[in-house]
């Protein structure tokens, strides 16, 4: 019965549960009715949208599914997986300068080895993540810190040094970067936030100085093309600089490194696709594709 409620969970259909299944509408029905009467609640609302959980559905929901995934680990723990073999999605939930710095190495990799597979990136929401990961919505998430939580295992899979990227020929820099003159230069800042300051900003303010912002956005993947037609100065990491052929300058302070964390949920961690996407993962750190 509880692969049948975690069916309807994923799908949002009783006809869509009872095709992955290979089951018949009725009997999905048959075993939701019975699930009913054990909890003593509809679990699931008819609407236009789907079948909506109720919220003892959405309660339980993640424990039936941490539940399935330690079954199935269990009765499949000696068949390795074989990524040649049928195809596999991957769902990935990352920030845009993450995803920028990642998901291309992956997907080349990927592509290299002609493997019959996809990967879905949606945009990183780290209030849902850990639901996200425990529901089975994503497989891994991507972020610049770790995920705090019990439920959860993370990696760290890249680490990147902050540099200052401005446009070839920009009037206001040499081949070196004095503190003085990157004070003196206009910056670009991007965050999710519309308040508040990034590990740049504390860096300098650890230095008593503070630099001059004068656009703020929250699209990291913008910062490359703004500094490129623009007097403005971008501290973001190497690869990403170097990837847009801007000038990389050394900042003339000491910060800490940009960092990539991969986050799953501990029911995957033995899953054969989870093992085999953070082996490639581990991969690509160490050969250095970042530099």
């Amino acid at each position: 019965m509880f692969r049948i409620f975690d069916a309807v969970y994923q799908e949002g259909s009783l006809t869509r549960a009872g095709e992955v299944l290979h089951l018949t509408q009725p009997a999905v029905s048959n075993a939701l009715a019975r699930l009913r009467a054990v909890y003593k609640d509809p679990l699931f609302v008819r609407t236009a949208a789907g079948m909506v959980p109720t919220p003892t559905a959405e309660t339980i929901a993640a424990n039936v599914r941490t539940a399935l995934q330690l079954l199935n680990g269990s009765l499949d723990s000696a068949e390795a997986f074989d990524p040649r073999r049928g195809k596999r999605r991957f769902r990935i939930s990352a920030g845009d300068m993450t995803a920028a710095m990642l998901i291309p190495r992956v997907v080349q990799h990927t592509t290299a080895l002609n493997l019959p597979m996809e990967i879905e990136v949606s945009q990183l929401r780290r209030e849902n993540v850990v639901h996200e990961l425990a529901s089975g919505e994503i497989d891994f998430a991507l972020d610049a810190i770790p995920i705090a939580d019990p439920q959860v295992i993370t990696m760290k899979v890249l680490e990147d040094e902050y540099v200052c990227a401005v446009r070839p020929g920009h009037p206001g820099v040499g081949k070196r970067l004095s503190l003085a003159t990157y004070l003196a230069l206009d910056h670009v800042h991007a965050s999710s936030r519309r308040q508040g300051v990034g590990q740049i900003d504390l860096a300098l303010k650890r230095l008593g100085k503070q630099r001059r912002i004068v656009l703020r956005t929250p699209y990291h993947l913008g910062l490359p093309h703004i500094v490129a037609v623009s007097d403005l100065a971008a501290s973001i990491p190497r690869s990403l600089a170097l990837v847009h052929h801007l000038q990389v300058l050394k900042l003339p302070f000491a910060t800490p490194p940009a960092e990539t964390h991969a986050a799953w949920h501990k029911s995957a961690h033995m899953d054969g696709a989870n093992l085999w996407f953070r082996e490639v993962l581990q991969q690509l750190a160490g050969h250095h594709q970042w530099e």
